[in-house]
């Protein structure tokens, strides 16, 4: 990557909206570096990147691992300084229930992939191990780029959230406790950084993302674009990304 470009940094970069977030921000001229767990992830989407000449460079490391994430951040500051956006995408989505079996074998809305469910009711590991990723991962990445955004008095962190922090749906038992906590630490984020000059807000997309629909990744991340470039009066710590009234329903209900 380019030093002298502001830095932004990716924290779970996806094949959809992870890897779309990163190429908005490096269209827009900022340097992007970016973590997912799997080498060959990383390997392919870097190869990506580099044959559309974009300024990004990609890390190995699991969001719910605060030592390998300090690591990244530690290399980043050290060869591009302070980073002046920081979104946290990560989040382990699989659909599961607490004391009751699944009763799908896999979600799949829109023409989105699905996903294929847990099965069995969650026990306490698996509810401590997404904590890890979902919530905690986001706290631990925030506290990397807070310090030199408070001292210079600007910056960004963005939070994917989503519908489910405002109401569970039955078969995202795990996902929606961790969407409504993320939401939770946003907030209070919020309060505590506005008033030193840096923006906190949680997107809640509310609806299934998937290229060509109103959901179209490339759009999604545009979003988060401006509301990195939105002035102070706008702040607010939600977000909602909705194309239609309606979206977002539980389908329970």
């Amino acid at each position: 990557m380019t030093d002298g470009k502001p830095l932004a940094v990716v924290v779970g970069a996806g094949p959809g909206l992870g890897i779309a977030l990163v190429r908005r921000f490096a269209r827009a001229g900022m340097a992007v570096g970016f973590m997912a767990r799997r080498p060959e992830a990383i390997a392919a989407y870097q190869a990506e990147l580099d044959a559309e000449d974009l300024d990004t460079k990609g890390f190995v490391a699991d969001a719910g691992d605060p030592q390998a994430v300090s690591r990244v951040f530690a290399e980043l500051r050290a060869s591009h300084g302070a980073a002046e956006l920081l979104v946290y995408n990560a989040a382990i989505i699989e659909p599961s229930r607490f004391v009751t079996p699944s009763g799908i074998a896999e979600a799949q809305y829109s023409s989105a992939p699905g996903w294929k469910a847990h099965g069995e009711p969650v026990g306490v590991d698996y509810l401590m191990a997404s904590f890890r990723t979902n919530v905690a991962g986001a706290l631990h990445a925030a506290q990397q780029v807070a310090p030199a955004m408070i001292a210079r008095g600007r910056g960004t962190i963005l939070l994917t959230g989503g519908v489910l922090a405002f109401g569970p749906w039955i078969e995202w038992g795990t996902v929606s406790l961790g969407k409504a906590a993320l939401r939770s630490l946003g907030h209070s984020l919020f309060k505590e950084l506005t008033p030193l000059g840096v923006q906190v807000a949680t997107v809640a997309i509310h609806g299934t993302m998937a290229k060509g629909t109103a959901y179209d990744h490339d759009t999604v991340a545009d979003a988060y674009w401006r509301l990195h470039r939105r002035p102070e009066a706008e702040w607010e710590p939600d977000f909602h990304f909705k194309a239609e009234p309606d979206d977002g329903a539980d389908p329970d209900a």
